[in-house]
């Protein structure tokens, strides 16, 4: 260590003055976090969105643009009043909204509103033979006897589901599946 203060006598300033400025820089992100979970000790409410749709997402807050966050992401709209708002996710530099939601404010408090993945839906057959699935009179995939494939990021509200015989071009089942919920439907050919 002294033949290194002979060479530079000013290398320990410049180490404290770096771990120095470590230390505020971590000081100062600790002391911009809060607990997602409890009330807001400011007095004010706060809506933290976490987004699980698979891509970053602009976020607006009664018309009003508020973010964009990123994939897995949680961030905060700090201060928000007493009253019902509106909560849309869109797809990123568009109008399109994939979500929304209505959140009530009543309190002081923090509120959470996740922006989930779009459903799928797992086609499983059960059948003999090899099928051609549709939906909404659209060819998805060809499906073996004894497997399951998924139909991912189906698009909310009633989806006419086909199922044709490979061999023969005939239909084997159909049914309509009621999509309406952030889950994963299932239909299974017999």
């Amino acid at each position: 260590m002294t033949t290194d203060l002979k060479k530079n006598p000013a290398r320990p300033a410049l180490m404290i003055k770096r771990v120095a400025l470590v230390l505020v820089a971590v000081s100062l992100a600790l002391a911009a976090c809060k607990s997602p979970t409890s009330t807001d000790a400011g007095g004010e409410a706060d809506i933290i969105v976490t987004n699980d749709y698979g891509s970053a997402v602009d976020i607006y807050m009664d018309g009003e643009f508020k973010f964009t966050i990123g994939d897995k992401w949680n961030i905060e709209i700090d201060d928000v009043e007493i009253a019902e708002h509106l909560l849309e996710a869109k797809q990123t530099g568009t109008q399109t909204v994939i979500v929304s939601n209505r959140i009530d404010v009543t309190e002081l408090t923090d509120y959470t509103w996740t922006v989930d993945d779009p459903p799928d839906i797992d086609i499983i057959n059960n059948s003999d033979e090899i099928l051609k699935i549709y939906l909404d009179g659209m060819y998805k995939f060809e499906i073996g006897e004894e497997e399951d494939r998924w139909i991912t990021d189906v698009a909310f509200g009633e989806r006419l589901l086909q199922a044709f015989s490979a061999e023969s071009g005939k239909e084997v089942a159909s049914t309509t599946i009621k999509v309406e919920e952030y889950k994963d439907y299932t239909w299974t050919i017999d």
